[in-house]
Order: structure tokens, then sequence, then C-alpha cells
């Protein structure tokens, strides 16, 4: 027999090497290729060592030079400059055989980030108007980010995708933050699935944004001394603009070091003594700013809930509080209800 079990040979038709480890018969052996263990016929294979000292070259040619290479070129005439082009998703449909036809059976996200800005986002998808997922992470430069899958059948739950950025390096002339929310429309999203195939295209495009906001301009101030008392630093309150907004103007009494508490009451006479003569407008920032210290402190205490009363009233309060919950990336949920304690 000319081969041994454990020589190494070579498959003629596939130039593969494997190993022999077994002797079938005087004309036949077996051998393993990559992991694969198949009969051959001896006139199938060869000893690999011919085949090796073919393939290596004794002598390296030399490079063939063409006038003109020995000049150094500027290779920084062509480089290509990255452009914003802004924040977008991508959808890639997957097709499964339905019979005779493909039908999608789910769709891939990919959000792509063409700006020159690394960013930190928190996103969410929503079915039902119940949360079904989120993520927060982080999105460099000119990259993209895996999210998630959607079945096809989700989109009959009323999808909603909602995104926070946040830039990871401030910039002067751009805001600290954005929110985008995109509400999934079936039959929108039916007809752009067809002409992606008539199309022979592999994805579908959502843009969120095109540049990241610049910074709104501050309102001019109008001020007005609502509240003074022996002791005391004046409430100063502006003329207009966002309640949330109001919070980081207002200097209130010097006050001792809080604890976080799980139930804070927010009724004006529960925060202030001297509340009567206050007018509305001060009494809401006064309850805005407890509010908005005690869900620091409970960010901070890594609290799991926190119930807040806030009362019936004309429901400004309730609306602030809101969006206020709403811009705040460690809530998970939150839910306006009737409680039998507190009403």
């Amino acid at each position: 027999m000319k081969y041994q079990i454990g020589d190494r040979i070579l498959l003629l038709s596939s130039k593969e090497e494997g190993t022999v480890i077994d002797l079938v018969n005087d004309n036949m052996v077996m051998i393993e290729v990559k992991g694969t263990t198949f009969p051959v016929y001896l006139d199938q294979i060869d000893f690999p060592y011919f085949h090796r000292f073919r393939q290596q070259k004794l002598v390296n040619e030399k490079p063939r030079l063409i006038p003109g290479d020995e000049i150094k070129v500027d290779r920084s005439k062509y480089e290509v400059f990255k452009t914003d082009k802004g924040m977008f998703l991508s959808i890639l449909p997957v097709y499964q055989m339905d019979g005779y036809d493909e039908t999608v059976k789910l769709m891939k996200f990919h959000l792509f980030n063409d700006t020159p800005h690394a960013m930190r986002f928190y996103f969410q998808i929503w079915l039902n108007n119940q949360m079904d997922l989120e993520i927060k992470n982080e999105i460099q430069p000119y990259n993209h980010f895996y999210l998630s899958d959607l079945m096809f059948e989700s989109l009959n739950d009323n999808p909603r995708f909602e995104f926070t950025f946040f830039l990871k390096e401030p910039q002067s002339n751009l805001a600290p933050s954005a929110k985008y929310s995109w509400k999934i429309k079936p039959k929108q999203m039916f007809v752009q699935l067809q002409e992606l195939r008539s199309k022979e295209e592999a994805t579908l495009t959502h843009v969120l944004f095109e540049k990241f906001p610049e910074k709104a301009p501050e309102p001019p101030k109008q001020e007005e001394t609502v509240a003074k008392k022996k002791g005391a630093q004046p409430v100063t309150i502006a003329g207009s603009g966002n309640f949330a907004s109001l919070l980081s103007k207002i200097q209130l009494q010097p006050e001792t070091t809080l604890e976080p508490k799980y139930e804070v009451d927010l009724h004006i006479e529960a925060l202030e003594k001297n509340w009567k003569g206050l007018s509305n407008i001060a009494i809401l920032a006064i309850q805005l700013n407890a509010f908005q210290r005690y869900l620091e402190l409970a960010i901070s205490h890594h609290q799991h809930s926190l119930v807040v009363i806030h009362g019936v009233g004309k429901g400004k309060l309730r609306e602030e509080i809101h969006t206020v919950l709403r811009q705040t990336p460690e809530v998970a949920s939150f839910v306006n209800q009737y409680h039998a304690k507190y009403g």
C-alpha cells in the first residue's frame, strides 16, 4: 500500500490537504479533510509535497516600475471629508417563504450616526402604549448601532419609537439634548416595502434629524419679586417660557440637607408656611422646585418608585411634572391615577 495511516495527502480535485485515518482496501482509503471524513480512491489523492514545492517561488520578482512612480503623491488632496448628514434609521426586512410567495417575517432596525458628534442615546419601543424595550448606550461619529428586531405582525400594535440624544461633548451653539418620536403607520410601511421589492433594494431609511438642533435663545426676562421673608432670598420668576426650565432661575430660602422620600406631597401648604399672598406662578414654581429636588434624590439613591401627590386643580402642575418625567432618561415609566389613600 502506497499510503499509511497518518500520512498527509492532497485531494486532487479541490487541492485541499487532509490526513489518512484508515485503510479500506487496496484501492481505497478513508481520509479527513477540515473535520469531514469520507472514503476516496487512491487515484484521487497524492502526497502534497510536490504541490507545495511548485507553489513556492524561488526567486521573488522585482516590482515592475512605471514611469512616474518615483514621484511622491500628496495624499491630503484626495482625502474624503466626512459630512454631517444627520441621524437616521436603517430598516432591513427579513423575508420567509409562504407557499409560493415571500412575505416579510420581521424588520431589523439599525441606528446610523452620520454626524461628527459622539452621543449617548436613550431608546424605547412602545407597543399598544406599553413600553416593550428600552436601551441606553452610546454611538460614535460615522458609526452604526443595532437596535432591535420588530416582528411584522407588531405593526398592528401601534408601534412607537422614542429617542433622546445627548451630546457627549457639549457644544456652545448646540442644544444639550434632543428628543424624537416616530409612530410607524402600517399602511405607509406596506407601500414602502412594496416599492423596496420593485426597486430590488435591501433597506428602507427613516431620517430622525438632518442637523442636531441648535441651542434655543433665552427669552427676555420679565422679573417679578413675589415674596420676601426675614432671612429669605427673593423668589424670581421669569415672565414666559416652560416651567421646567424655570426651576434653574428660582432662588429659594436656604434649606437644610434633604433626605429622599418615597412619598412627596406637593400641596403648597406642605411646602411653604407663609404661602398666602403668593401668586399662582410663584406657587407653581415652588412646587416644581420641590418635585425636581426629590426626583433627583430618588435617582441618586436608586429608588425603584416615587409617589407624587399633586392634587387636581386645573392640571398645570400635573402637565409640568409629566414634561419633566418624559425628559428624564432614568424614569422608566410613570402613571397618573386615582389612589384610595391620596385621592
